[in-house]
């Protein structure tokens, strides 16, 4: 049986990262645009290799071009401009946090709701969402630095561009 330090541990827990969540959320909504024009650019280069490709493709074509056609096809289908991890990732890990800190207020003020169920409720719910939570921020992470690595090159090219025309 849990001690009720300990869920109340849980119950803060669960109020924390919920809260969490909802900050890195607002916090990435600013650069969203960015990140999602992004992935329109990367779609859009898959789609224009895929079509180069598919027009060139012939009867005697051999099974490299045809396996690099099905690799486009592939990258076009699995590049989505909304990742899964920003809508139902977002919604499953602060549904389980909130759950968690729910549970655990009911098993704290109510003699009658410390049961061993309720207490496994309280454990799975708050590990699930913060293992969701955990791989969000990575997911979120990944998106930034892939955006601002986009940045630098961009930058780096017309630094290279204004030093080429100035000599």
């Amino acid at each position: 049986m849990l001690s009720e330090t300990t869920v109340s541990t849980f119950m803060i827990a669960g109020i924390t990262g919920a809260g969490l969540i909802l900050a890195i959320y607002t916090l990435f909504v600013p650069m969203s645009h960015k990140i999602f024009e992004e992935r329109a650019k990367r779609l859009d280069k898959w789609i224009e290799k895929f079509e180069s490709l598919r027009n060139k493709i012939t009867a005697e074509s051999n099974d490299k071009e045809l396996g690099q056609l099905k690799l486009y096809k592939q990258r076009i289908n699995e590049t989505k401009i909304l990742p899964w991890y920003l809508g139902t990732g977002v919604i499953i890990s602060f549904l389980a946090l909130m759950v968690s800190a729910l549970v655990s207020t009911l098993w704290l003020f109510n003699p009658v709701n410390r049961t061993s169920e309720n207490e496994f409720i309280i454990l799975v719910s708050i590990s699930i969402g913060f293992i969701v939570f955990i791989f969000i921020s990575l997911f979120i992470v990944i998106e930034v630095y892939d955006s601002m690595k986009q940045d630098f090159e961009e930058i780096k090219q017309k630094r290279k561009d204004a030093l080429e025309k100035g000599k």
